[in-house]
Parts: structure tokens; C-alpha cells; sequence
């Protein structure tokens, strides 16, 4: 069960309090001031950016991105590995999706396949930082530059992740982020769109925020009250993401330490292929630590890989991975059967076969001389 930590308690009944005594504290919000702006500035500082605005979900906060780019039936190029929500606000404008392939180890798009993917008519690239694995951020913008395209990256899973040395997606025209349920800043629900382009950022404040804060932040002098967005942050959850930014980018911290334990042993084991995030400067949030398997036979595999683990000193599970290739779904056929790949990209349809998520739940030992013997590490789990 989840426990909300005094911290919480504690700024959200100072935030009752203020409200009760000051209206105008309950009008902070409508204008993004107050806990909304400070929940801004820490995001700006941890990822080097200008602005970043705080909006009601990821959802909502993709779908303010299309409506700035003025992405209306146009074309992008995304990821066919992710969750249909990545998608689903930009198909709602009618934009148009063209699937490139992914890099096998990340499972996050891959940046030659996106330049192959480029026709006259890309407007965007929508790429994915899928289970905390940061995408090759500036290889992506490079091909951005290339071709005149925006870049935009949904970094829901990837708080606190980072690829050389720099926060996942870091490189994009538009990051957007995620306060939900799993999400490694949690504050019950929310999202954040962070940006360095300056004009960007006034369309994205026109398209969902409450005419006070267009008043302070647009350079126009009137109000757009047909916003056609409610997307600002509820108040509690920006006083709650303040109250645990901190602790989450530890947990995040303590979560790496433990699962690149696991890597060590899955890479030792020999069954999955190799993860070579180390070697490659990757620093997955590990919303999910997943791997695929070597040969065909899945299913005989898990029992073995398991049994493999807990000769190590890991207890763990092997399941089905929480996202897989979004035009598989039954609601994306049914809905869009004309944005179904006739050619599908092989190394995604691969991984969508062979891909696990691992879940463990206990204690390794230290290592020994034994070939079994488990790497040094903290306790891993996540039941």
C-alpha cells in the first residue's frame, strides 16, 4: 500500500491553511504561481531549460505540444514501441504517424531509421524514452536539424534517467513528463512540458493555461479564453510533487544501483541479450528493467532464467512487458487500420516477440569465487 509521507501531510495542510486565510491564494494557481512555479524552476534546474509549464497529465501535455506545433494533419515520425497514449492527442488532430524502427537494446527509436523514415512532408519526431531508457537524444536532434523538423519527447517514464551524463531527452525542442500512478515523481496525477524555445512556450501557455497566467507570461495584449485545453496542474498535486521531488530523484538514484546489479547477472547468465548500458552511458530510471531473449523458445526460457537468478540470490518473476507495438492494439486497428505498417519494422517486431519484463523481491548476497555467485548489491525489488 502506498503511504504518503509527512512531508505531504504536512505542505498539504499548510496549503489548506493559506487558502483558508488568503483568497487569493487559491487563485495562485489559476496564474502559475505560488507551488506551480516552484515546482517549474526545480524541473528548468534539473534539466537545464528555460521554461517548463506543469499540466493536468502527459497526456495533456502531448496533446498542448501538437496544438503549439500546429501539428494538425500533419505528418511525424514516432515509435511503434510504446503506450497508445503517446500517440493518441496527435492522432486526435488527425496528424498522421509513420513507424521507424528501434534500437534493440533501448527498445527507443532509432536514429538512422529515422533519417531513412524523413519525406517532404515530416513535420515532427515524436520519440519515446520507453521503460526509463533515455533515447539517443542528440543523435535525434542532429536529424531534427537536419530536416527543419520538431523534436518532441515523451520522457513519462524517465525522471531522473540520464545518457551522458545529461537528463533523458535533454536534446529535445519539447520534453514532456509525468506525475502519475508508477511514475517516478508521483503526485497523483500531473505532467510538465519543458522547452528552451521561447515562442514555443507562450503557444504552449495560449493553448492550456487560464487566461491570468497568459496575462503574465504571452507577449499579446488580450485573453484566449477559448483555450481549447483546460491543462494546468491541480494545486495539491504541484505542493505534493515539491514536498517528494527530492526523495524521488534519490529513489531513482538507489532504484539504478539495484537494477544494473541485475543486468550484471542477466549479461552473466547469458539467456537475454546484451545490455550494455554502462558501456554506452545510459542511466535508466528503469520504470521497467526488461531484456530479450537470446532463441525462440520463451516460454521454456523463463523457468530457466529464473532458476538461473535465484541461484544468484535473486527471487524473481518473468512477465509480459507493460507496452508493446502500438499498432498491434485492437482499439488502434479499429480506430486507424490506414496507419498500419504494411512492412512493419523488423528489429520492433522482433523485440515485441522476444521482450520480458523481470520483476525481483529480495536480497542478493555479496559476490564470492563461486561462478554462481550473485554481483555485489543492495537489496532489489520491486513487489
Amino acid at each position: 500500500p502506498m503511504r504518503i509521507s509527512e512531508d505531504v501531510r504536512r505542505d498539504i495542510t499548510r496549503y489548506f491553511d493559506a487558502v483558508e486565510a488568503d483568497e487569493a491564494a487559491a487563485q495562485a494557481q489559476l496564474a502559475g504561481t505560488h507551488a506551480v512555479a516552484r515546482l517549474e524552476e526545480r524541473l528548468c534546474t534539473l534539466y537545464g531549460m528555460r521554461h517548463a509549464l506543469c499540466v493536468s497529465s502527459a497526456s495533456t501535455g502531448l496533446l498542448g505540444v501538437a496544438l503549439a506545433l500546429n501539428l494538425d494533419g500533419e505528418e511525424f515520425i514516432t515509435t511503434p514501441y510504446t503506450y497508445g497514449a503517446t500517440v493518441a492527442g496527435w492522432m486526435l488532430l488527425g496528424a498522421r504517424p509513420v513507424f521507424a524502427d528501434v534500437d534493440p537494446e533501448t527498445l527507443t527509436l532509432d536514429p538512422e531509421a529515422v533519417g531513412d523514415a524523413v519525406t517532404e512532408n515530416t513535420k515532427a519526431i515524436l520519440a519515446v524514452d520507453i521503460f526509463g531508457n533515455p533515447c539517443d537524444s542528440q543523435a535525434l536532434r542532429t536529424i531534427a536539424e537536419r530536416y527543419g523538423l520538431w523534436y518532441v519527447a515523451d520522457a513519462a517514464q524517465s525522471f531522473g534517467a540520464r545518457r551522458d551524463g545529461i537528463s533523458a531527452s535533454r536534446h529535445a525542442h519539447a520534453i514532456v513528463l509525468s506525475f502519475t500512478a508508477g511514475k517516478a515523481l508521483f503526485a497523483g496525477e500531473g505532467g510538465a512540458i519543458l522547452t528552451d524555445d521561447d515562442d514555443l512556450y507562450e503557444r504552449l501557455v495560449w493553448h492550456t493555461q487560464h487566461p491570468l497566467r497568459q496575462r503574465r507570461d504571452v507577449r499579446l495584449s488580450l485573453d484566449n479564453e477559448l483555450a481549447p485545453v483546460n491543462g494546468r496542474i491541480h494545486p495539491l498535486a504541484a505542493v505534493w510533487a515539491n514536498a517528494t521531488f527530492d526523495e524521488a530523484l534519490r529513489e531513482v538514484s538507489r532504484r539504478r544501483s539495484r537494477y544494473m546489479c541485475v543486468v550484471d547477472l542477466l549479461n552473466d547468465i547469458g539467456m537475454t541479450g546484451p545490455i550494455r548500458f554502462q558501456e554506452e552511458g545510459i542511466e535508466s530510471s528503469f520504470f521497467r528493467i526488461t531484456a530479450a531473449w537470446n532463441v525462440d523458445n520463451g516460454q521454456t526460457e523463463a523457468s530457466g532464467l529464473v532458476e538461473e537468478l535465484r541461484r544468484r540470490g535473486v527471487s524473481a518473476r518473468v512477465e509480459e512487458p507493460p507496452a508493446g507495438l502500438v499498432y498491434r492494439l485492437a482499439a488502434f486497428r479499429a480506430q486507424f487500420p490506414q496507419y498500419v505498417p504494411s512492412t512493419p519494422p523488423p528489429v520492433a517486431e522482433r523485440q515485441a516477440t522476444h521482450r520480458i519484463a523481470i520483476r525481483t523481491r529480495d536480497v542478493p548476497s555479496k559476490r564470492t569465487g563461486d561462478d554462481h555467485a550473485p554481483v555485489s548489491c543492495e537489496a532489489v525489488g520491486d513487489d
